[in-house]
């Protein structure tokens, strides 16, 4: 490329050569025609880095932004017009990045920044809390959050995986790696460190399905729970697919009865941050129908906790009771209701793998293909029917 100014786009970068080994100078540097002051340099071994230059007081400056491609072009710009921003305020964008390095630790960053911002943005903020809390702040509270690297991250991960299983270390690698992701676009540090760690291959998924007769021995336990209010959460969860987060934090205002007695439930927040609606099956309005029994004044909750105003607590208990006497339900989990809801739609021969998506509220139908082997398993049946009937018809 003869020019050394353009409007930088992914082809072209990609292209840029190494500096040559016989040049006077170790890094050539391209201007960007997109964003004032934002460069790249490229050195002699080919690797580039942004660059965003700058004056002040007639004093020209500059300031590392990250490695391309890392750093890709539209967050690199941010960045840099975030910064020409600063310098409209008459802040020094170096001086008060500096600032920053000086006296933010890895906790410090996680309490003042990463946790305001989870707090708004997602529902498992309080998670995250408690992760950071128990896995990271141990190793890393007192650690200068620039100084944290790709190999600190990814040794802290391994002592992890030792204890743990590769599907909870890679919730934490999320969790990580998205916090490095918002320190370098607020300008906390200059490079990700874990834009090279992968992810684990997760082994170990598990699928427990309630047959029939298991589904009746379930539903009398439940019945017969002590405490009404957790063995209804528990029926309710086998009768309608929904997550144990979605049924506690549902409110009588939410839910609506038509006038032919059809039900249904508005659920304002779900794991993806979406809303939706579940519609209510007869057994399923049979159990609010008795949590009115269950009011309890000033709760807003369709099952109502010990707390006041809360709602019911994770059933752990009661489910270990209702396991109990129901017999012969080792293994299962609280998740696998939901499982079980999937596999009665399947096994009654009405529902496809689009009824179950929708009806469980999967955002991609991909998450849906795991109860692939039950339609497998009834479409057999069918293509047995049809061998039957040619088979009778050529006798």
């Amino acid at each position: 490329m003869k020019s050394r100014k353009f409007k930088f786009n992914k082809r072209q970068m990609d292209n840029l050569p190494p500096t040559l080994p016989d040049s006077r100078s170790n890094e050539t540097e391209y201007t960007d025609e997109g964003c004032s002051g934002l460069k790249l340099i490229v050195n002699k071994q080919g690797r580039k880095r942004y660059l965003f230059r700058y004056t002040i007081n007639g004093i020209k400056r500059s300031l590392q932004l990250g490695e391309y491609p890392a750093l890709d072009i539209p967050m690199a710009r941010q960045i840099a017009n975030e910064h020409k921003r600063e310098l409209a305020l008459g802040h020094d964008p170096k001086q008060l990045r500096d600032e920053k390095e000086e006296i933010l630790t890895f906790q410090q960053f996680a309490v003042q920044h990463y946790l305001p911002y989870a707090r708004v943005n997602k529902l498992t903020a309080g998670s995250d809390d408690s992760l950071l809390k128990l896995h990271f702040y141990p190793q890393w509270g007192s650690k200068p959050l620039n100084k944290i690297g790709q190999h600190d991250i990814q040794k802290r991960l391994d002592e992890l995986l030792v204890n743990r299983k590769p599907a909870t270390i890679n919730r934490l690698r999320s969790l990580v790696l998205r916090m490095f992701r918002l320190a370098l676009e607020w300008g906390f540090v200059d490079k990700h460190p874990g834009t090279y760690i992968k992810k684990l291959k997760e082994n170990n998924l598990k699928q427990r399905f309630l047959s029939k007769k298991e589904v009746t021995k379930f539903i009398t336990a439940c019945n017969q729970e002590p405490s009404r209010t957790q063995g209804n959460v528990l029926k309710f969860a086998l009768l309608t697919g929904m997550r144990m987060g979605e049924i506690c934090n549902s409110k009588w205002c939410n839910l609506t009865v038509d006038d032919v007695g059809d039900g249904s439930l508005f659920l304002p927040h779900t794991k993806s941050g979406l809303s939706r609606t579940v519609l209510l099956n007869s057994l399923a309005m049979g159990v609010t129908e008795e949590q009115k029994h269950q009011r309890i004044a000033g709760n807003n909750y369709i099952f109502p906790g010990d707390a006041e105003g809360k709602p019911i607590s994770h059933p752990k208990k009661s489910f270990a009771r209702i396991k109990k006497v129901a017999g012969g339900l080792d293994g299962l989990r609280i998740h696998d209701l939901r499982h079980s809801f999937a596999s009665i739609l399947i096994n009654s021969g009405n529902a496809t793998l689009y009824d179950v998506q929708h009806l469980l509220g999967h955002q991609s139908p991909q998450t849906s293909t795991r109860y692939a082997h039950l339609a497998s398993s009834r479409l057999r049946e069918v293509s047995a029917n049809v061998s039957d009937l040619v088979l009778e018809a050529t006798q």
